[in-house]
């Protein structure tokens, strides 16, 4: 089964569908944006605005965010007290 992923053009939200074929009606369940496949686009019934379907794909992060810290020396100077009396 193929599955694409996108992104809500109005609210971000994360979108998985796993088919897509021409006249196809998608309705965001965060914000109720109702968008209709056409073409390689998709036209959103409340604006009349049309979207690239590859401008909305859905790209996860990096995992180079996760390891920040491997890489460099890592210091906490929120610990870093001075017990001078």
């Amino acid at each position: 089964m193929v599955v694409k992923v996108i992104r809500c053009p109005s609210c971000g939200e994360v979108l998985e569908l796993t088919d897509m074929y021409e006249g196809m009606e998608i309705q965001c369940e965060l914000c109720g944006l109702v968008m209709i496949v056409k073409d390689d686009e998709l036209l959103a019934l409340d604006t009349n605005e049309v979207y690239s379907i590859e401008s909305l794909a859905f790209e996860e992060e990096e995992e180079e965010d996760r390891d920040e810290f491997e890489d460099e020396d890592y210091y906490d100077y929120e610990y870093d007290y001075d017990y001078e009396d």
